[in-house]
């Protein structure tokens, strides 16, 4: 099939009518917590100790913890990439880099992330609503980023752009999960003081429904901001 000149054309800047700048002011607190996930999270599950995991292994699941390994390294792939992804700059002045960073996380980071999270949920510690939170969660983002790849491959690069904020969205709320899990949980404990499993209830709910149901409902205001200042290519 023959492409025509449109389908040819570099990806376009869709949103900026001048040249991306370098540094963005989103670029700091998107920085900030993924640094601050990494260095709080992170050196924990590279000791290679089941005992320092802050999610319960099941000890009748002699994979839990090897999966629950590759999950979270893959699922720092994904967050690092994918902040790549949405960088302007990146984008334009270097669209090779953009590419392959895109690759990585898809096929190294966010994909075999989302795979392995529906694999341990059955195994943990995640019941009823926070299950289904968690795996809805994973079938939505292999959704949303199958989508993205295949507009790519199409040139189809508005579709591409809102796919792929869709699942930068998903993505993110790997840390915001945490936040909410956690504000929660201090949030509500003093007032279910008797009641631990109560409380634990409300911050899984928090954790795994809210965390991406905010973010994607942002990416949805953002879409429909940016479409009233879009820049149609040609």
């Amino acid at each position: 099939m023959t492409q025509t000149p449109e389908q040819l054309r570099p990806i376009p800047r869709v949103e900026e009518k001048a040249r991306a700048r370098f540094f963005r002011p989103w670029m700091i607190p998107l920085g900030l917590l993924v640094a601050a996930f990494m260095l709080m999270y992170l050196p924990r599950y590279l000791t290679g100790d089941p005992a320092q995991s802050l999610i319960p292994i099941n000890e009748r699941f002699r994979l839990h913890y090897p999966l629950l390994i590759g999950h979270i390294a893959t699922g720092t792939i994904a967050i690092v990439t994918v902040c790549l992804q949405v960088w302007a700059w990146l984008r334009e002045r270097h669209p090779r880099a953009h590419r392959i960073s895109g690759r990585l996380y898809i096929f190294a980071g966010i994909g075999p992330s989302a795979v392995l999270s529906l694999v341990i949920v059955p195994f943990g510690i995640l019941t009823g609503l926070s299950a289904i939170g968690s795996s809805l969660w994973a079938v939505l983002t292999l959704g949303v980023t199958a989508a993205g790849y295949v507009t790519a491959r199409r040139r189809q690069w508005a579709q591409h752009r809102k796919y792929m904020l869709y699942s930068f969205g998903l993505a993110t709320s790997i840390l915001t999960g945490r936040l909410f899990f956690t504000g929660a949980w201090y949030a509500v404990a003093p007032l279910f003081p008797d009641d631990e499993m109560t409380v634990l209830a409300i911050a899984q709910f928090a954790g795994f429904w809210l965390n991406w149901l905010v973010n994607i409902a942002l990416v949805a205001w953002w879409l429909r901001r940016s479409a009233k200042k879009a820049v149609l290519p040609g």
